[in-house]
């Protein structure tokens, strides 16, 4: 988990360094609230569009005392307003994650992958801090002991973020 961590944060920090793209990290607060930690980085890759990638890792979170998780979000923003990490998006983001859930008596350990649609809006506080409201739905493919092969429409991804623009 550190591992992979640890080359997703130093591959965008070397993609960053062309000349004229923002570099933004974030965490939620609200999921660090429940004991889920939902960090990421955002890549500017056009003047309206950024490629961010969040890593979601947690271990016994407030919500089920004996579940863990990691999970990679990859994601693709179109900016409405013309310039990119500004007011409203759309994008396209994808899910890949392994879990192991207690829930009503019964142990979920599995895989999920899947692909969605995201929509939010960024708010600007000052020239170098966001906050970004964020939701999206689409479907995921799981795999576990439990229930087997699953096709399930479900939100792929729900959140506030708090953005530091670094570059």
């Amino acid at each position: 988990m550190k591992r992979i961590l640890l080359i997703a944060i130093v591959g965008l920090l070397f993609v960053g360094r062309a000349s004229a793209q923002k570099l933004a990290a974030g965490i939620d607060p609200l999921w660090l609230a429940m004991g889920v930690v939902n960090a990421g980085a955002e890549l500017t890759v056009g003047r309206c569009s950024t490629l961010g990638l969040s890593v979601t890792a947690f271990h016994h979170p407030w919500v089920n005392d004996e579940g863990q998780g990691v999970g990679l979000h990859p994601e693709l923003r179109y900016y409405l307003s013309g310039r990119s990490m500004y007011h409203l998006f759309v994008g396209v983001s994808g899910l890949t994650g392994t879990y192991s859930l207690h829930f009503n008596d019964k142990h979920y350990v599995g895989s999920a992958a899947g692909l969605g649609l995201t929509f939010g809006y960024v708010l600007p506080i000052n020239r170098r801090f966001n906050i970004d409201f964020h939701s999206g739905f689409g479907v995921i493919h799981t795999q576990d002991r439990e229930r087997g092969h699953d096709n399930l429409t479900l939100p792929t991804k729900v959140g506030v973020t708090i953005t530091y623009i670094l570059q």
